[in-house]
């Protein structure tokens, strides 16, 4: 049993326990973890989870997660993933699902909204997506992904905070949708392993052709990424040097739901703010760390390795590319802690300040 002990922008203070069971092959390696979860948040109450990570093969991953929350907050995703298929020059991804997120935030389009314009709504989910891939060489990739998502607006459950479909009624989006996405993506990865990499490249770029189907208006939409990794680490590995780069570019207009537009914050991007803090048509992020593993520590029978990770996140928000669209960035820095059991298992918790405040979130896997 492992207390857990959390606190985020958007979804308040976590206490509670994890009894996470971890099994392992003979050469120590990860095969399945089952950790159900009992967990008490300050805004939505007790809440039980169960997680379910197989890993049977490299490359080859099944995930189920399903919780029941006090008030109002759902959830269970089911994804399944092969990198390897029979014969080696296919792979495939899928993830369908069903949440509702009773903390999710607003506070208007652009990257001037001041924190006095937040708001709170439940985000109601029913989601799918499959993504099939071939391999045009060792490493690269060409993937097709259809997805499908329908998405209602309901009140959230944060006190002294207005719901946001009566702040933004003009705002696309927030009435809620139902979206429809075909994506051409090429892939060049060459890091020695896709969920505990320590040295190689990343690279993507995407063009995804969108529509929504409500029946008031069927708007066409497009979306397009490209998104740059490296790993640089020392000869022994214990200092590793990781950058990100990504632009993302959304092609619509205003009548792109504000859900489908490029946003940043949260624990994959800008870290000092929440999930969803800007949002606009286009978004570029820059992120800096430096890896440095301390020791190794025996975990529930298998060694896992526990490293610090001094970090700076830059990134901003913009409607247009005009001439210096892109300026004046929001920048964070903070420092990250990781216990990672190769190849399949990372658990973290990071730290970050900015203009608004600290923030801390704790969860599982490499931001990038």
């Amino acid at each position: 049993m492992i207390p857990a002990v959390a606190t985020s922008k958007n979804d308040g203070v976590d206490v509670g326990v994890i009894v996470p069971y971890i099994f392992a092959d003979e050469e120590q390696r990860v095969t399945q973890i089952i950790a159900p979860m009992f967990i008490h948040n300050e805004f939505v109450g007790a809440r039980a989870t169960i997680n379910i990570y197989q890993y049977p093969t490299r490359g080859q991953e099944y995930k189920l997660i399903a919780s029941y929350t006090e008030k109002t907050e759902r959830k269970f995703l089911y994804s399944y993933r092969n990198l390897f298929l029979p014969g080696g020059r296919f792979s495939l991804e899928t993830n369908v699902g069903f949440f509702k997120n009773a903390t999710a935030r607003f506070f208007g389009i652009g990257s001037q909204t001041s924190p006095a314009q937040e708001t709170n709504y439940t985000d109601r989910e029913l989601l799918g997506h499959i993504t099939t891939g071939f391999y045009v060489g060792p490493a690269q990739r060409v993937l097709w992904t259809e997805r499908i998502r329908n998405v209602e607006i309901q009140p959230g459950v944060v006190p002294d905070l207005p719901f946001t479909q009566s702040v933004f009624p003009a705002v696309k989006g927030t009435g809620g949708g139902t979206v429809s996405g075909h994506k051409l993506a090429y892939l060049d990865d060459t890091r020695d392993d896709t969920v505990t990499p320590t040295i190689g490249h990343y690279f993507s770029m995407f063009a995804e052709l969108a529509q929504t189907l409500t029946a008031s208006t069927n708007t066409i939409f497009s979306r397009y990424g490209i998104e740059y990794r490296a790993l640089f680490p020392n000869a022994s590995k214990q200092y590793t040097f990781v950058f990100r780069g990504r632009l993302e570019a959304t092609v619509g207009g205003d009548e792109v739901p504000f859900f489908e537009r490029s946003s940043l914050g949260g624990q994959n991007t800008l870290r000092a703010f929440g999930v969803g803090r800007f949002v606009d048509n286009h978004s570029l992020v820059f992120n800096f760390e430096e890896r440095i593993q301390l020791f190794h520590l025996r975990i529930f029978g298998t060694i896992a390795e526990v490293e610090t990770a001094p970090f700076l996140d830059i990134g901003k928000v913009t409607n247009s590319f005009r001439y210096r669209a892109f300026s004046q960035y929001e920048a964070n820095p903070g420092i990250g802690f990781r216990a990672i059991s190769r190849p399949n298992v990372v658990g973290r918790v990071d730290f970050a300040s900015g203009n608004e405040g600290q923030a801390v979130f704790a969860g599982l896997d490499f931001p990038f």
